[in-house]
């Protein structure tokens, strides 16, 4: 078949439902009718295999012989060189394994009706001389309603009756999934109706639990614990399961056939006279849910919505803990230092920082009363600067300048000294003209003390006195 046939056999193709190792099925119409059907249809590859060809050609035969409502119902079959398919019908309904993992507990609400419809398939194939071989939920559809069709007959086989029990020898392969194999099929053993028995109770413990009873590391593994490990009881798994349903899918698991029912009839019946569940299970997991929302935390980050909040709580998970809030440390402005005191690294040793060593000979830049602040004042040294020596200092002026008495002297006010109220006058001392021609030391400049800044004011500086060309120091008014 091509990729792109979409008519074979005056069938065209609509839609692939599933798909396999050596086959493929198709939802199907007849060519100018809409009733839909479904079809099995052998791959290219598989078309070149006799066995495959074989099989599909066995199931047909299995399949057309039996007429049950739980059953599909199989109507022609076409096998040439060119493509080879049979057609059945359509069973708009997912596997009962799709709905044991997306919808669990409502499948377990309708465990006894499952049970049912699927052991009157099964009588009915026995009655007609058939064993299915090949039991489990992907060959259980079942739809919303409740309603079940058994599917996939390519592994059933005639019952052994009379002479035939006798003269059965051992199987020269095992067929069948691991999963819900029996222990006598792995052990070559020829099989019987309670070895589908066995694989209905794995499929029962499956619905029951949401798992099957056995699970390995490897295939070997899985098949090693069919054969000598005993299975849990189901309430282990899900306590809402009661005892005489533990009962009953722990007899179906027997190691030994003689162990299990004797036949399907009396599983149906079985089951009709037993509680499965304490309570509903759908109804059951519809109060977790409810439970969960109200209990859900409110916070943003933690919150989940009602499938995945529903599922923490069927399995037993822990709800995630409400976030806890750190108190607030909070204070009037101006007693923020008693509140930084209580928070690491954020007293006041940690906020002020360390003051600075100053370096020997540096001193704090002075600030000019009229020039910009930092400018360079004459007279101070800044690091860096080579050292000269002291100049003499005239009180006249340059050397060689006659003095000029004081009262002649100009007197140059600043804008601030003009404000200033009646001060006395500080007067230069006489100098004789001896004392003009020998050098005199620098004077003292006096410190003019820091002002002291109130907390929400500034002190306005000082007028600088009239005897000093320039201010080493200005209040600190920063």
């Amino acid at each position: 078949m091509s990729d792109n046939q979409t008519i074979i056999g005056g069938y065209e193709l609509k839609n692939c439902v599933a798909s396999g190792a050596s086959t493929q099925i198709w939802e199907v119409t007849q060519q100018g009718a809409t009733t839909p059907f479904a079809m099995k249809l052998l791959l290219p590859d598989a078309m070149k295999s006799p066995e495959a060809k074989a099989v599909l050609k066995h199931e047909f035969k299995v399949g057309s012989a039996l007429e049950h409502p739980n059953l599909v119902r199989l109507h022609r079959m076409e096998l040439n060189r060119d493509h080879g398919f049979f057609i059945m019908d359509y069973f708009r309904a997912p596997s009962l394994k799709a709905q044991i993992s997306a919808n669990l507990p409502e499948t377990q609400s309708r465990f006894k009706k499952i049970v049912e419809a699927a052991c009157q398939a099964f009588v009915h194939m026995n009655e007609k001389g058939w064993m299915h071989r090949d039991i489990k939920p992907d060959n259980i559809l079942v739809n919303k309603t409740g309603e079940v069709r058994v599917i996939d007959f390519s592994l059933a086989c005639r019952i052994a009756t009379g002479i035939m029990k006798l003269l059965a020898g051992k199987q020269k392969s095992i067929m069948g999934t691991r999963t819900y194999i029996a222990p006598e099929i792995i052990l070559k053993k020829p099989p019987t109706v309670q070895s589908d028995i066995y694989s209905l109770g794995v499929t029962l413990f499956e619905i029951a639990t949401g798992v099957p009873p056995f699970a390995g590391m490897s295939p070997s593994d899985l098949l090693k614990k069919h054969i000598g490990e005993a299975a849990a009881p189901p309430s282990l798994a899900n306590p809402n399961v009661t005892g005489e349903l533990d009962t009953a899918i722990l007899r179906m698991l027997a190691k030994k056939p003689k162990d299990r029912p004797a036949d399907m009839r009396e599983v149906m019946s079985i089951f009709r006279n037993i509680k499965c569940f304490k309570e509903d299970p759908f109804e059951l997991y519809e109060r977790k849910v409810k439970d969960a929302k109200a209990n859900e935390s409110l916070s943003v980050d933690k919150r989940l919505d009602s499938r995945a909040d529903a599922d923490r709580v069927s399995r037993g998970i822990a709800a995630p803990a409400k976030p806890t809030k750190g108190k607030r440390l909070t204070a009037p402005i101006g007693e923020m230092e008693a509140v930084k005191k209580l928070i690491p690294g954020k007293g006041a040793a940690a906020a002020a920082p360390a003051p600075q060593p100053q370096m020997p000979g540096m001193q704090m830049m002075p600030q000019s009363p009229y020039g910009m602040p930092g400018a360079p004042v004459p007279g101070m040294m800044y690091p860096g600067m080579p050292m000269m020596q002291p100049m003499p200092q005239y009180p006249g002026g340059m050397p060689g300048q006659p003095m000029m008495p004081p009262n002649m002297m100009p007197q140059l006010q600043s804008p601030q000294q003009s404000q200033i109220s009646q001060k006395p006058q500080v007067t230069q001392p006489q100098v004789t003209q001896s004392q003009a021609t020998q050098p005199q030391p620098a004077p003292q400049k006096p410190q003019v003390p820091v002002a002291q800044t109130a907390k929400n004011s500034v002190a306005p500086a000082p007028a600088p006195p009239e005897d000093l060309d320039y201010m080493t120091d200005l209040p600190d008014i920063s």
